[in-house]
């Protein structure tokens, strides 16, 4: 039983105001005094985590029961079972409703004191917010969002802890604010731990991954190389014809099935799918799974662009001084400037053009096979597909099936008729 499922049943409690406003002033005091003993069984032997001050004029202890327990009698000995500490939660959850912070400075403090308290205490509101406050939490979602991508506004005890409560609080939310908020933070914190609650898990964003299939990246010998022969501006300048004249398109599919990575690609041309093609990669069979960051190899592109233009001008102005009639240095020039604009083509298309878009590409490298790389990818879903992908990996039941199929591996190819 959560906090969450109390709501609707307290909601015609006769006492209901009352009994909300006690558990917010206790647990409001508690949080800053930071008692962690607060609603808890045993006592850190600091004094009570409760004083009878807290309790309204007029509320008798016969007022305070519930079908749940006595919200007195909990405060006063500690929550003895899971039902009690939803009860205080859900109570405190409610008091919100009726008395909601009253700007941004205040939101942020009383979320603050919610993360605290879920975290330290038996105390966890923060489940119950969608069920008691609906879209009018919106506010305190934000706040507690903040509290991961805005580090200098935590208290200085804030730490690991209560940064892994706010981000699963933010993934057991229903609400939409909570989402977008999640996926705020998820772009910036980096530990692996807060990642894994804020990421979108794949049935969140769908089954699958599309993009388009994409040249596995090159090392920086074969780019050199590529580069030096104009072949690296030939072949790029027939895929913009291909793409643009003759509406080449090879578009892609990647996701996460129960026997491994499943690739699903194609070849159209006109219009016409020329070929059809299925791969299934055992999880036995992966190598290595990459989603390529922003501008990958930009350091190489850059400095071959900086050594063709540097030894172009800096030799041309030595020859210039010796040359003999005969030479023609204005087409060893523009050899040169179509040496950079393979580069700067290469990696546009590669690389930027997906970068400026905001997209990212995968790169897939089996034990056995070619390399498939898959570029024009949202890059949360890319991160959602590989971190379900590593707990999958992780699983010893996965492991096994994956040691079961590690000889075999799946593929079906049809070609439509051209």
């Amino acid at each position: 039983m959560d906090s969450a499922s109390l709501i609707e049943p307290l909601l015609g409690h006769p006492h209901l105001e009352a009994l909300a406003s006690l558990v917010r002033a206790s647990a409001i005091d508690a949080s800053l005094a930071r008692r962690a003993d607060y609603a808890a069984r045993e006592r850190d032997g600091r004094g009570p985590a409760f004083g009878r001050g807290h309790v309204p004029e007029g509320l008798t202890t016969e007022d305070a029961d519930t079908p749940y327990g006595n919200v007195l009698s909990v405060l006063e000995q500690g929550a003895a079972d899971e039902e009690q500490r939803a009860l205080l939660g859900a109570l405190l959850a409610l008091s919100i409703k009726h008395s909601p912070p009253a700007d941004d400075e205040s939101t942020h403090e009383f979320a603050t004191q919610l993360v605290w308290l879920a975290a330290h205490t038996p105390c966890d509101a923060l489940s119950a917010l969608d069920a008691a406050l609906g879209s009018h939490a919106d506010p305190l979602w934000k706040a507690v969002a903040e509290l991961l991508t805005e580090p200098q506004l935590l208290p200085a005890d804030f730490g690991y802890t209560e940064a892994l409560v706010a981000a699963a609080s933010l993934r057991r939310s229903t609400s939409e604010t909570a989402r977008e908020q999640r996926s705020v933070a998820a772009a910036q914190v980096n530990d692996p731990a807060l990642l894994a609650l804020l990421l979108p898990r794949a049935e969140e964003l769908g089954s699958e991954l599309l993009g388009e299939v994409q040249p596995p990246p090159r090392g920086p010998l074969l780019t050199t190389l590529l580069a030096v022969t104009l072949l690296l501006f030939l072949m790029q300048a027939v895929r913009l014809i291909g793409r643009y004249a003759f509406a080449y398109r090879r578009p892609a599919a990647i996701r996460l099935g129960p026997q491994g990575l499943e690739l699903s690609q194609r070849i159209e041309l006109m219009g016409r799918v020329l070929r059809d093609r299925a791969t299934i990669v055992p999880l036995s069979n992966l190598s290595r799974v990459t989603r390529e960051v922003k501008y990958a190899r930009a350091g190489l592109y850059v400095g071959l662009s900086a050594l063709t233009l540097g030894t172009y001008f800096g030799t041309g102005f030595f020859v210039d001084g010796v040359r003999v009639p005969g030479g023609s240095w204005p087409l060893l020039g523009l050899a040169v400037l179509f040496v950079v604009a393979g580069l700067c083509v290469d990696f546009v298309l590669s690389t930027g053009a997906d970068a400026l878009r905001g997209r990212c590409r995968v790169v897939v490298v089996p034990r056995r096979g070619p390399t498939v790389c898959v570029g024009s990818l949202d890059p949360q879903r890319a991160d959602s597909l590989l971190s379900a992908l590593a707990e999958r990996a992780r699983s010893p039941a996965s492991a096994a099936e994956a040691g079961e199929k590690s000889d075999s591996a799946a593929s079906s190819e049809a070609a439509a008729p051209t």
